[in-house]
């Protein structure tokens, strides 16, 4: 579990426990990847940077040499995804052309619990994904997984295209909570360092 996460919990359905049989079709995430590694708008760069050195100090005062002695709670972002008030059907649009296959059945969940995610979508290539959540047929969240640790350089290459053009043409950036990392989808050298690791 990420130490400094805290969850903007989505509407679900819970369904049966125990974990996806091989034979679903659907695609699963576990909570604690929500949101961790998410797409925000450009205008809150100022404020992610800053708020990525509050967490960072926060750990080195808060590590006891064993595990956390407190959690970091963040705020919501000042501009979130909601508010740019995305279109759907734009989105989904942009990442077929992409090359993406599209997953309508996402669930989440935590050890043998699992529950369907209501109006959520995936979209994947080679391990990597990227999730959307939506409201109204707007996008409402908007976070991807899987993204770093490939060693296979054609793969890296189409991840560095996925994100570039998400950057430009929704006007997005990309914050790793996990890392406390801003990475600004305009610039590809940014893109081609956090995919190889170099943060």
């Amino acid at each position: 579990m990420g130490i400094f996460d805290i969850f903007r919990r989505k509407k679900v359905e819970k369904i049966q426990e125990n974990v996806i049989e091989e034979n679903e079709t659907g695609i699963y995430f576990h909570e604690d990847t929500f949101n961790q590694v998410e797409f925000l708008p450009r205008e809150n760069k100022e404020y992610l940077e800053s708020e990525n050195e509050k967490i960072e100090n926060f750990a080195v005062e808060n590590f006891d040499g064993h595990g956390f002695k407190d959690i970091y709670v963040r705020d919501e972002s000042p501009k979130t995804i909601a508010d740019k008030k995305i279109d759907f059907e734009e989105l989904d649009r942009i990442l077929l052309s992409l090359g993406l296959e599209k997953v309508s059945e996402v669930y989440e969940g935590y050890g043998s619990a699992k529950w369907k995610c209501e109006n959520t979508f995936a979209y994947i290539f080679d391990g990597a994904e990227i999730f959307v959540s939506l409201e109204d047929n707007f996008v409402h969240d908007f976070w991807v997984d899987g993204f770093r640790f490939h060693e296979n350089d054609e793969t890296k290459s189409k991840l560095k295209s996925i994100l570039f053009k998400i950057g430009n043409e929704m006007d997005l950036i990309l914050n790793d909570w996990d890392l406390t990392v801003v990475i600004d989808l305009k610039d590809e050298s940014e893109i081609e360092k956090y995919l190889n690791e170099e943060f």
